[in-house]
């Protein structure tokens, strides 16, 4: 009889037991190991960020989800011992492995700019993305008093993805807050030291998006290279000058890295992220899987690895899980190999852009709707039916 300990229940560490649960042979003890009894759909930070979405509704119970046959431990993995085979925790008796998927997600990640850890609200989780509903709309209802224009003023760092799928929440959320308070309208700005936003997205799809980000009434500030966050302003070079946006609400949306387990645990990594095998293992442990946003799995020969997202983490933890029943049935490992579907930003509740397959692009309402559907989609599988019609997006 083997042991199996799965580290992190997000949407690589679920999919990976799920997987394993229904191959593993009889006997095989599965354990997954998360720090929070909830599983959160982090894709969908932005609504809760915004205001626009409960984080109810994008949460649902870890153990309630997992196969019957699969143990739960909420614990906090302090390292991995690979030497010994154990994972250390820090209120729990250490977990010894016959295998091992580390799937321990990512943390927001600030290069070690001047400012940035302590004068701005990183969005990595749902706690972080309450804390910046909550603080937006102190500042709004401060204005009363204050009269002060930084505390009508949002300004978010960064316009990748997650930076401009918050900023399209927030076009729809602040009207509605300056309307509750009675207030100005509320100043949001966008900063991006990139000359283009989205670049995963076809040109023309990033237009659209910062064009309608910009027709409602956001300020986009591309080609700003921030160089430290202060407590009410960013300040950035503009060519020799070095100037600076007041705002009381500052949000880091620049960059993600991995968990800190890794290093802490003396792999060998880069932001957090071991390059793994094509089996998506370590070539001198094969019995630890990496999966997730604490993998780099390379995209080809262009010695890069493939970006972190739900999409990738999902079908590494597919792989993971028929790779470990694989070795438990004494049956050949298979080559992971990514399946990209396509890309899909929503701008707000009725807009998008998307890039489906080869040459298919949308936008406006049918890339929503499509969004939509991934969200949903993303919900069965992780969850189960009953999950995805209570808490779906359809017909909304």
């Amino acid at each position: 009889m083997a042991d199996v300990v799965i580290l992190g229940a997000g949407y690589a560490g679920i999919r990976a037991v799920k997987t394993l649960s229904k191959l593993a042979p009889k006997g095989t003890t599965i354990t997954v190991v998360d720090q929070n009894t909830e599983h959160e759909e982090r894709t969908q930070l932005h609504e809760v960020a915004a205001g626009t979405m409960p984080a109810s509704r994008i949460t649902f119970n870890i153990q309630q989800v997992l196969p019957k046959d699969v143990q739960f431990l909420q614990a906090k993995v302090s390292k991995v011992d690979v030497s010994t085979k154990m994972v250390i925790l820090a209120n729990h008796a250490p977990l010894r492995y016959d295998y091992l998927i580390i799937a321990l997600g990512f943390r927001s990640e600030d290069f070690g700019l001047p400012g940035a850890d302590e004068n701005a609200l990183l969005l990595d989780n749902v706690a972080s993305a309450q804390k910046i509903t909550k603080t937006i709309e102190q500042h709004v209802a401060n204005y009363k008093q204050s009269k002060d224009p930084k505390d009508l003023t949002v300004i978010v760092a960064g316009a990748g993805f997650t930076g401009v799928e918050l900023l399209g929440e927030l076009t729809h959320s602040m009207p509605e807050l300056a309307k509750k308070y009675d207030t100005p309208p509320i100043k949001i700005i966008s900063m991006e030291m990139a000359t283009r936003i989205l670049p995963m997205f076809d040109e023309k799809l990033a237009n659209y998006a910062m064009d309608y980000l910009k027709s409602h009434g956001v300020t986009m500030m591309t080609g700003s290279k921030i160089t430290k966050i202060e407590p009410n302003a960013v300040v950035y070079a503009d060519g020799d000058q070095e100037k600076k946006v007041e705002g009381n609400t500052i949000i880091w949306t620049v960059g993600v890295s991995g968990s800190d387990v890794i290093a802490d645990s003396g792999f060998q990594q880069r932001r957090n992220r071991v390059v793994v095998s094509n089996h998506l293992n370590l070539e001198d442990h094969p019995e630890v899987y990496i999966i997730g946003d604490v993998s780099a799995v390379m995209a080809g020969d262009s010695g890069r690895p493939y970006p972190t997202t739900a999409q990738i983490s999902t079908q590494e933890g597919d792989q993971a899980g028929k790779n470990v029943a694989a070795a438990l049935n004494g049956q050949p490992l298979t080559d992971f190999v990514y399946k990209p579907k396509g890309t899909v930003a929503s701008l707000g509740s009725q807009d998008g852009i998307a890039q489906i397959g080869k040459g298919h692009k949308y936008t406006g309402f049918i890339a929503k709707m499509l969004k939509r559907v991934i969200t949903d989609k993303s919900l069965l599988e992780d969850a189960n039916l009953t999950t995805m019609l209570k808490q779906g997006r359809w017909p909304l």
